[in-house]
């Protein structure tokens, strides 16, 4: 029985990331920041970040890109759409600086 919950359990936490939204892209702005959001400009649009409530080491690594970096944004949402120019994610996982292509 405990073998089936441990299963369940399990189970539960690797479909978490099977549904998360990635984007690779470039910054072409310089971060800024509101009172509830971080923004910039990429190579794929305009993104917008939900930052309330995140943890101190996602906004530290959401604080150390600059323009001309190459990141992957993993983001909660199942899929990223563009409405009006702008990429919105409400569940900010991470960010981390990758090789430009």
């Amino acid at each position: 029985m405990k073998a089936i919950k441990l299963l369940a359990i399990a189970a539960l936490f690797s479909t978490s990331s099977v549904y998360a939204a990635t984007i690779t892209t470039k910054v072409t702005s310089k971060l800024e920041w509101s009172e509830e959001g971080a923004y910039f400009s990429s190579s794929k649009g305009d993104i917008s970040i939900y930052t309330v409530g995140i943890s101190t080491k996602q906004f530290q690594s959401l604080n150390t890109i600059k323009k001309g970096d190459c990141v992957l944004i993993t983001a909660g949402e199942s899929k990223l759409e563009k409405y009006q120019g702008t990429i919105s994610i409400m569940d900010f996982k991470s960010i981390k600086k990758v090789a430009c292509k």
